[in-house]
């Protein structure tokens, strides 16, 4: 006996919110969006999650697979409700995929760049110690240098008195400079 399976698909992520989420265009609401303390993006018309607001696990998934301007719009909209650095990190993460790839209108993308820098300054201001893990959710990693190293990487500059010091390991940890005690030589005497 045989069986036929006729073209069952699922639907692809991008329909769960009974819209397309991808493809999506950046319209700026304000200038603030996305980075913390603002809250604009739960009244943006432009976000589609600004009436229902997004999981813990959705965020991932939109992350992953929904775009980058859904995907920021998701972010944000966690970051307005449950302010952590991850959520502050995402947000700006998506802001600067926006700006590299241009999913704002030409004339938009310096103040999307502006702003992504500002939301990694965000998380070195008000979420200095946020860490974020792998995906296995054992392994961690402070964002401070992940921060900054993006508001470098963007042509920022790195507000307040943070610096890039080398680890035992020798890689790089941001660290603030007035709590750095840097190495000193053996004084031999």
């Amino acid at each position: 006996m045989a069986l036929l399976v006729a073209g069952c698909e699922i639907p692809p992520p991008e329909y769960q919110y009974g819209f397309n989420i991808t493809g999506m265009t950046l319209e700026l609401y304000s200038d603030d969006v996305g980075i913390h303390p603002n809250l604009d993006v739960l009244v943006d018309p432009n976000n589609p999650f600004a009436e229902y607001g997004v999981g813990s696990e959705t965020k991932w998934d939109i992350l992953a697979q929904g775009g980058n301007v859904a995907a920021f719009y998701a972010w944000a909209t966690v970051l307005a409700n449950e302010p952590t650095g991850e959520n502050q990190f995402y947000a700006a993460i998506k802001l600067r995929d926006i700006y590299t790839v241009g999913e704002a209108p030409q004339e938009d993308l310096p103040r999307v760049k502006a702003m992504a820098i500002r939301g990694f300054q965000g998380v070195l201001d008000y979420f200095p110690e946020s860490v974020t893990y792998d995906a296995t959710g054992t392994i961690s990693a402070r964002l401070a240098t992940f921060a900054y190293n993006e508001i470098i990487g963007l042509g920022g500059r790195v507000q307040g008195d943070w610096v890039l010091v080398q680890t035992p390991s020798g890689g790089t940890e941001a660290v603030r400079s007035a709590a750095y005690d840097p190495p000193r030589a053996a004084d031999g005497g």
